[in-house]
């Protein structure tokens, strides 16, 4: 989302490089003028705005190179479910800052730095799940006095065991291809090897992919409020993903103004994480139940959780519905900032029309 403060960040970036390009241009003419030999002048100082730039974007990928490193030992069978998330969560980061820093069209080395993130993030999705699962299980377990919905969930439970297991040997597997030791070494590589690039144009790249985002953003809500579909819902969480990791990216880089607007992102992706793992949940209580000795043996297990299953996907409309208030909320923000500065995108044809009208 390339709001009004993003833009105006940018383009206060922009004018001052601007600015700085006349002086430079009028001491040159001057220095001509007098006659002062064009050897003995010393070359302009790179652009303030450059510099800055180019050596943040660099020191984040760094520290988010370093952070992922680090957690890398502690992904183990033994490994908590936050270990887990933080690594997947790291590797995110790191892959939005390489795209930033490094622009298309990528050379080999620098697409081969940029697949590992995305691919330790894949290898460690379902164990995630698996995680978050078997705490959502033993709260509805804790809750319940029925004996017999108990050892239903206790079912589920042993289940849900059962397969994080198998992803924690699999994951385990495709880690093992990935050395990051020699991972850091060569992104360093590649971080030296990087040309510097003019204000304007790193800028502009960083400014470029979170109106993408944003515009994507505005798209997906819109697609999800009309159809209410499973697959569209899960297609704007993504975005929303993308939206918050690219404007904290841009946050990050110096754009300090953002902070509410990831402040409401963070919300908004609470509260459609929440949603996404009852969907998860729902999958694996079905996966669970629909093995064939599961249901010639045990019927009133089964009939059970089909009750619960029911019952918690009856409430699905209301946490659907606070997605929905929380991210027009979070467009309507961005498009007063935007009037109020005649800066900004609106949103989609009828998008916020629509969505006062369903919620």
């Amino acid at each position: 989302m390339l709001c009004v403060s993003a833009v105006n960040f940018l383009s206060q970036a922009t004018r001052k490089n601007q600015k700085q390009k006349i002086v430079e241009a009028d001491n040159e003419q001057t220095i001509d003028a007098v006659g002062v030999d064009a050897q003995s002048v010393a070359a302009p100082a790179p652009v303030a705005e450059a510099a800055a730039m180019q050596s943040a974007l660099t020191r984040l990928v760094r520290r988010r190179l370093k952070k992922l490193v680090a957690l890398a030992p502690q992904i183990r069978a033994d490994a908590d479910a936050k270990t887990i998330h933080d690594a997947r969560v790291w590797s995110r980061r790191l892959q939005q800052a390489l795209d930033a820093l490094f622009a298309k069209p990528r050379s080999a080395k620098v697409r081969r730095v940029r697949r590992t993130p995305r691919r330790i993030r894949r290898a460690l999705g379902e164990w995630r799940n698996c995680d978050v699962l078997l705490e959502i299980v033993a709260q509805q377990h804790r809750r319940t006095r029925s004996e017999a919905k108990r050892q239903a969930w206790a079912f589920v439970r042993d289940y849900l065991l059962e397969k994080r297991a198998k992803q924690v040997a699999r994951a385990g597997k495709r880690l093992l291809r990935e050395d990051l030791g020699e991972y850091a070494a060569r992104t360093e590589r590649v971080l030296r090897q990087n040309a510097d690039e003019g204000p304007e144009i790193l800028m502009q790249r960083l400014g470029d992919s979170v109106q993408q985002a944003w515009i994507a953003w505005q798209s997906g809500l819109a697609r999800a409020q009309e159809t209410r579909a499973t697959a569209d819902l899960h297609a704007f969480r993504i975005a929303t993903k993308v939206l918050r990791y690219r404007t904290e990216l841009l946050c990050d880089a110096g754009a300090k103004q953002l902070k509410a607007q990831l402040k409401s992102l963070a919300t908004l992706q609470d509260a459609i994480g929440v949603w996404h793992d009852r969907q998860v949940l729902h999958q694996a209580v079905a996966e669970a139940l629909g093995r064939a000795e599961i249901l010639l043996n045990e019927m009133p297990t089964v009939r059970l959780l089909l009750a619960e299953l029911e019952k918690d996907r009856s409430r699905q409309a209301g946490e659907v519905e606070k997605i929905f208030r929380l991210a027009i909320a979070h467009a309507e923000n961005q498009q007063t900032e935007g009037s109020s500065a005649t800066h900004g995108t609106a949103m989609p044809s009828g998008a916020a029309a629509t969505a006062s009208e369903k919620t």
